[in-house]
């Protein structure tokens, strides 16, 4: 029998959780599971709610902590698993009741495979959102060394995927000076140490609008995405070049775009000397090139 650790940081998710825990409950599968909460210094009635709805759970472990941002939360969970794989969910996500089992059978079935992902769709309302989804869980592709596309965009937000716990621990989980985006991050780590699965099919629910939402503050969100692949280049020299320029092409580019949207006068000029050595993949100082690039956001910061 093979096993999940649900991993689900929680930062005032009250609203959300009787209904996140319930579809937790009510995922199928014959396989050995455990439950993660960090509740990561919610000052509204989160950590209560999990107290009593947990109490559905066999072998569940709830930490609270101070908020220190969810990269730290899911960091904790991470050290906490046991079980062969990890399943995140954000506290205000929910899964299809066949999410986990369909992920969990693509990994075991491709030893050559680290993470498997689902698609994710929006709904209006996750509490009268049915999950008895009928699917086809072989609709499949395999990507092969998917540095290139972890570094182009976000793949994945956490409920969307399952990993081989035995890598997570490996990468370290989240990087955290880059306090919230975590699993950018991380996808970032992972893509480094072996090949991916995605699963044509939306298996994870979001709402469309939630309070406290990462995405809700296009700027921070910008600057975090940007911050995890400097950090990324900075840790990993050892990066075959081709990695290395298109990292810097995407960060100046991105940085370009900013600085014109904003119409930033003074710094139109560096920024734009700064995406000529990107598109033109000059291998000068890339990393220090990435971090120049940068700045651009730090003024537009929430």
């Amino acid at each position: 029998m093979s096993s999940v650790s649900f991993i689900i940081p929680v930062f005032n998710k009250a609203k959300y959780l009787n209904t996140v825990i319930n579809s937790l409950v009510c995922q199928n599968g014959d396989f050995k599971r455990e439950y993660i909460f960090i509740d990561d210094g919610s000052t509204d009635n989160s950590l209560s709610i999990i107290k009593t709805k947990s109490k559905k759970l066999k072998n569940c472990k709830i930490v609270s902590q101070k908020n220190q941002g969810s990269a730290k939360a899911t960091n904790v969970g991470i050290k906490l698993a046991r079980m062969k794989y990890i399943k995140f969910l954000d506290a205000d996500d929910i899964l299809i009741n066949e999410a986990t089992i369909s992920l969990l059978n693509i990994l075991e079935k491709n030893d050559n495979v680290i993470l498997a992902y689902g698609l994710q769709r929006k709904v209006k309302d996750i509490k009268n959102t049915k999950l008895n989804d009928k699917f086809d869980p072989t609709d499949t592709l395999l990507l092969n060394k998917p540095i290139k596309l972890a570094m182009r965009n976000s793949m994945f937000n956490p409920s969307q995927f399952m990993v081989r716990t035995k890598v997570c621990k490996k990468v370290n989980g989240c990087d955290e000076r880059v306090v919230f985006s975590q699993e950018y991050s991380l996808t970032l780590k992972l893509a480094k140490e072996g090949n991916f699965v995605r699963l044509n099919y939306p298996i994870a629910i979001l709402p469309e609008s939630a309070p406290g939402q990462i995405s809700e503050k296009k700027n921070n969100q910008i600057y975090r995405v940007s911050k995890s692949l400097e950090f990324f280049l900075k840790d990993n020299p050892q990066l075959p070049l081709r990695y290395k320029l298109y990292a810097q092409r995407r960060l100046t580019a991105r940085a370009w775009r900013f600085a014109r949207n904003k119409k930033m006068g003074s710094y139109l000029m560096k920024h734009f000397f700064l995406y000529v050595l990107g598109l033109l993949k000059i291998n000068f100082k890339i990393t220090k090139v990435c971090e120049e690039a940068n700045t651009i956001y730090e003024n537009f910061l929430d």
